[in-house]
């Protein structure tokens, strides 16, 4: 989808944003789900090969070899498909994050990692949110905002004015002449 292609149907800038926000969102839902099946597939690759490197050997083992060696696979294999599912939630927590921080207008997403304590954030699957993450992002808005875009507009600046000192006024320099208690005021 192009934004090009949006202007043709007369949309306005706030419409085509809206629309190009949330299909950026797809694509990038979708590129983490295409990331954790590659993992599986790959996963799914090595344990297969593991396998078929297996079967080669059991054709020249004992029966009792044939089972110690049948019971070693099926260990590394229920360790392979933990690993691929721990690859897996790692991808799809380091996406949840990632996302989070954009939503939160982290100006660099690596340095505010930096500052985050991660063992503290786990990934709620069941929605896809980072439980913990709100109340470091909270801390870290407050003590250095400076790494977050801010919603207030930037400050106007306005030009020219009148330059004129105040000290050199009449009745600045009776006022300071009075206060003094010099010749040349009011009251003296």
């Amino acid at each position: 989808m192009k934004r090009e292609d949006l202007e043709k149907l007369e949309l306005n800038a706030e419409q085509i944003n809206q629309i190009m926000a949330l299909h950026g969102k797809d694509i990038e839902k979708h590129k983490a789900d295409l990331a954790a099946l590659t993992t599986e597939r790959d996963g799914l690759k090595k344990q297969l090969e593991e396998a078929n490197a297996a079967i080669e050997g059991f054709k020249q083992l004992d029966v009792d070899a044939i089972k110690a060696a049948a019971d070693e696979w099926k260990a590394k294999a229920e360790q392979a498909q933990k690993d691929a599912q721990a690859q897996i939630q790692q991808l799809k927590f380091e996406h949840a994050l990632d996302q989070a921080l954009a939503g939160a207008k982290a100006k660099n997403v690596k340095a505010v990692r930096a500052l985050l304590q991660m063992d503290a954030l786990k990934l709620n699957e069941a929605d896809g949110s980072i439980v913990g993450l709100k109340e470091q992002l909270e801390k870290l808005q407050s003590e250095a905002d400076y790494l977050f875009e801010s919603d207030q507009p930037a400050p106007k600046v306005v030009a020219g004015g009148n330059n004129q000192s105040v000290m050199n006024t009449d009745p600045f320099i009776a006022a300071f002449k009075r206060g003094a208690g010099l010749k040349g005021s009011d009251n003296g």
